[in-house]
């Protein structure tokens, strides 16, 4: 990893580069609005308070976690002299109001009500904020990076609460929170004291239904979707269509002082794609590879790559979500907020395809090579090893969340106690058949040629479809299970003081009480008694289509039957493989918080200014357990861990320079915790021979005293408004992040004082052992800077004649980067890849028109190209290509007083294109993974009365 700790000189060009060319469109929409700015009506500028001020109906709940101030109802209401504008552009004035009057760096997505999010999970909404991308699960967002930074660094709040993970680590899948459950959702760019700590790259904030602030006494809201995917046809395990459904009713009594509110989410959909996995490339003669190899006489060692597989996933995904709130304010002094939220994700996926191995060894006599860059990226092979996937993946998430929150005024002061229980687990069942295929033994030869990010080709003289060729030797069925689980208890007091300078004074307090927990099981065995010849009854064939077409059918074997026939239907699994042990770990892991926090309001010369500065202190208490093997038949309880403890200084500063500008400064230093796998107590010792009988002990596994990511940050915007009808922002940041989790050595590791025991010595031809020795595991590694732009527009363009004023754009873009990169050697050449989650152009522009009921819209996702993991027959780093994602939505609205009023119908198309993903090893030539999710359509109505 590389580092530097000076800001580039650069810098100043790449902001005039952005700006020119990213916000060139942002200037033009700036100068023909000028004279609507002017006369627009603006919304009331922020609270002296400096509460989290929210749209009307969706007033951002006031924890103990977040500011503890009493809750404020939203900006001031526009003028009676207004139009009412209602759908997407009434989102944008909501998301705008909450922006201009938030005291930190922030981006914001509101609804008009619950239920009246588009798309599919937040995961969709979230990934069109400027500066903000996702990774693709299953052809749908899922994991968040902000401002180049990967989801690692990504922390997460519902109602001011953390969330724990159903990942089996800290990285938040927000596709399981559907978009109908929730009403407003923040990205936090900078951070301030009063704010749970985490997340280096930024914090989400995700909020649901008030109910007693919705207009009348009781507002009901229905949504029911068909969905069809146009790729799911093309395998045998999926069905094209499903559905998307919600419903949810929020009512007020006891004279508006009882809120009540519940909500139910349920989506049914495809989970299909159809890939070809490139393998890692290692140079021959290195990691265990066969003797240097030659193929085209140039005089350089040829990498050459493990295989390839081409395989068809196919299944169905089930989503429900359920939520419920209490909200009681029996007088202007005392609030009381009950609510709960719990989601159950459901995914039975089957791979299926066929496997090329072993072309790196001498035996597959690999001749007429195509070689580019040194790689051997096509030929002719025999002697290799071939077989067809038979996989099945089964997956059960679930996920409860708690809370409760007592606020109290007395006078000027403000008391705020909460409460939260969360808990997620996840059941992975990992199971298939292993083929005893073609081997060297019996060759199969083999033609191919990959084609980089287009689909390759080979050819075969094996047959994938013949029973008697693919029998089926072995098996595995290992499932596992996590869980995360956190209690959390917070408390605060505000005191306000409306002087000319210091508005309120806050303190407050959080004790963490996490624990997670994986466990790895086996059925005990892993071969049949003898090899199973599969039959008409407990099998077919399937074969690929479209790009895929070209590559050879092959056979589909049911698992489920043969596991029942071969293993019995009581197919219990336990710890009796070491491996199982070795894997499982727990994680236990106490903070203890405290903060104090100064809110002022004042006027600097002629100007407006206010914020906030405070410090945040955490102290940390982690630790992690597990079993580890004496090097015999035994095993005993190990736990390793580390106390620290963090000081995180935060201010933000707000200076009104016009009515229609403002500039934000920020400066902060914040942390992000380090994956659970990282610092899992889970090690493999061996023995390494220092000369003659005696030996040195060296192992391998987690870190249980790493200590998180740290980095001090700094934030500037600065924000014109074109009264409510659009923003125009221009942003910068610096990130110096004094410490990255890397993979790394711990030499001098004294085994022994951490109680690892010496594995016998007898048969090893050892009679001494050192125990102090190499421990191969994640460190805190060197830092370096991540640095980047940004620029947005939001513009209804009201002011142009009929019918162009339904009209509107929501345009941004972001340029990242960064000094940190990693070594890597799987193309087979040692490359620095750059930082995991970092693209350096980032932009989500949407244009829509909206009149009279009907609206329509097009958004379009870019991300240039950026490093992530790919898995085939294990994880791999890798470089993901550019790419560029298209969605679609129409709807209309039936206006009021019509007998089908409150109903909507809307029509929706997600991924137009059929983007891929598409990855590569050091160079494009070298294909990593192709991977074809499909496009998805809905069409449905809502209805709300």
């Amino acid at each position: 990893m590389t580092t530097s700790k000076r800001f580039p000189a650069s810098a100043a060009h790449h902001l005039f580069t952005l700006s020119a060319s990213g916000t060139a469109l942002a200037v033009a929409l700036f100068a023909a609005s000028v004279a609507d700015a002017q006369v627009a009506t603006d919304p009331a500028p922020a609270s002296a308070d400096n509460t989290v001020s929210s749209a009307p109906s969706t007033p951002a709940p006031t924890v103990a976690t977040q500011d503890a101030t009493a809750p404020s109802s939203g900006p001031a209401a526009e003028s009676s002299d207004d139009i009412v504008v209602t759908g997407f552009r009434a989102s944008l004035r909501s998301s705008i109001a909450v922006k201009r009057n938030l005291d930190v760096v922030a981006e914001i997505v509101s609804a008009e009500d619950i239920g009246r999010l588009p798309d599919v999970s937040i995961a969709e909404s979230l990934a069109r904020l400027p500066g903000v991308t996702s990774q693709r699960t299953g052809g749908q967002a899922s994991a968040i990076n902000i401002r180049g930074l990967s989801q690692d660094l990504v922390s997460a709040t519902l109602n001011g609460r953390e969330q724990v993970a159903t990942s089996g680590n800290r990285v938040i899948e927000f596709d399981q929170y559907p978009s109908e459950l929730i009403n407003q959702a923040a990205v936090y760019k900078s951070p301030k004291a009063s704010q749970i700590e985490g997340g280096v790259a930024g914090k989400v904030e995700l909020s649901t239904a008030r109910p007693l602030s919705i207009p009348g006494k009781t507002l009901v809201s229905v949504n029911v979707r068909g969905v069809y995917n146009d790729r799911a046809g093309q395998n045998p395990d999926a069905s094209e269509f499903g559905y998307r459904g919600s419903a949810s009713i929020q009512t007020k009594l006891l004279d508006d002082t009882l809120g009540l509110a519940v909500g139910y989410a349920r989506l049914k959909q495809a989970n299909v794609a159809t890939r070809f996995v490139g393998y890692d490339y290692t140079a021959t003669g290195q990691n265990g590879s066969p003797a240097i190899r030659d193929l085209d006489g140039n005089g350089r060692a040829d990498a050459i790559g493990y295989g390839f597989e081409a395989v068809q996933s196919g299944g169905n995904e089930t989503r429900d979500g359920v939520l419920g709130s209490i909200q009681y304010e029996p007088t202007d002094t005392f609030r009381v907020l009950l609510d709960g939220y719990y989601s159950r994700f459901k995914s039975d996926v089957f791979r299926r395809g066929i496997r090329v191995e072993n072309l790196q060894q001498t035996s597959s006599n690999l001749t007429d090579p195509t070689v580019i860059g040194n790689t051997i990226v096509g030929g002719n092979a025999s002697g290799i090893r071939t077989r067809t996937i038979q996989q099945n993946e089964n997956r059960l998430d679930k996920l409860y969340t708690f809370g409760g929150n007592v606020q109290k005024d007395i006078g000027q002061l403000t008391l705020t106690a909460d409460g939260s229980y969360s808990r997620a687990s996840s059941f992975f069942n990992n199971s298939g058949l292993d083929d005893n295929g073609n081997t060297t033994a019996t060759p199969t030869t083999l033609s191919y040629k990959l084609d980089g990010l287009n689909v390759g080709s080979f050819a075969t003289n094996a047959n994938y479809t013949d029973p008697a060729a693919n029998t089926f030797e072995g098996f595995y069925i290992v499932p596992q299970k996590d869980t995360d689980r956190l209690y959390a208890f917070a408390g605060s007091a505000l005191l306000k003081i409306d002087g000319p300078f210091l508005k309120s004074f806050e303190v407050g307090g959080r004790y963490g009480n996490r624990k997670a927990e994986r466990t790895i099981t086996s059925f005990n065995a892993f071969s049949f008694a003898a090899p199973v010849t599969l039959t008409g009854s407990n099998s077919t064939t399937a074969g690929f289509k479209g790009k895929f077409s070209s590559f050879p059918d092959f056979i589909v074997a049911d698992i489920g039957s043969i596991f029942d026939s071969q293993l019995g239907p009581d197919r219990v699994v336990d710890q009796t493989q070491a491996f199982t042990q070795d894997q499982s770990f727990t994680i236990d892991e106490k903070t203890y918080a405290g903060y104090g926090q100064l809110n002022f309001d004042t006027i600097a010369g002629s100007l407006p200014f206010k914020g906030n500065i405070g410090l945040r202190v955490v102290h940390t208490d982690q630790s992690s357990s597990s079993t580890i093997s004496d090097g015999g038949t035994g095993r005993y309880l190990n736990t390793r861990g580390r106390k620290f403890t963090d000081w995180l200084p935060q201010a933000n500063f707000i200076l009104g320079l016009t009515e229609n500008d403002q500039a934000r400064l920020s400066l902060s230093r914040q942390i992000s915790r380090p994956r659970f796998f990282d610092f899992r107590n889970s090690i493999s010792t061996n023995l390494v021979s220092i000369g003659g009988t005696a030996a040195r002990l060296d192992g391998s596994g987690g870190n249980p005293a790493l200590q998180p990511f740290r980095a001090n940050q700094f934030d500037a915007t600065y924000e014109h408004y074109f009264g409510n009808s659009g923003s125009l922002v221009l942003g910068a940041f610096y990130k110096d992040v004094r410490s990255f989790v890397i993979g790394g050595v711990i030499p001098n590791y004294d085994f022994a004082a951490n109680g690892i025991s010496t594995p016998p010595l007898a048969g090893t031809g050892f009679t001494s052992v050192v125990t102090t020795g190499n421990l191969f595991a994640p460190i805190n590694g060197n830092g370096g800077y991540v640095y980047g732009f940004e620029g947005a527009i939001t513009k209804t363009f009201d002011f142009l004649p009929a019918p162009f004023d339904g009209l509107g754009a929501v345009l941004n873009i972001s340029y990242n980067q960064s000094d940190v990169s990693i070594t890597n050697a799987i193309s087979g050449n040692t490359l620095s890849l750059s930082l995991p989650g970092l693209s350096k152009i980032v932009s989500n522009p949407t244009l829509f028109y909206e009149k009279n009921g009907f609206q329509t819209r097009v958004s379009m996702r870019y991300r240039s190209k950026f490093v992530a993991p790919q898995f085939g027959l294990s994880e791999q780093i890798v470089t993901n290509a550019a790419e560029t994602v298209f969605d679609a939505q129409m709807s209309y609205e039936f206006p009021q007083g019509s007998p089908l009023a409150g109903m909507t119908l809307l029509a929706q198309a997600n991924n137009l294109t059929d983007q891929p993903t598409r990855s590569y090893f050091g160079q494009t030539a070298q294909t990593g993974t192709l991977q074809y999710f499909g496009r998805q359509f809905y069409l449905g109505a809502s209805f709300r009365f």
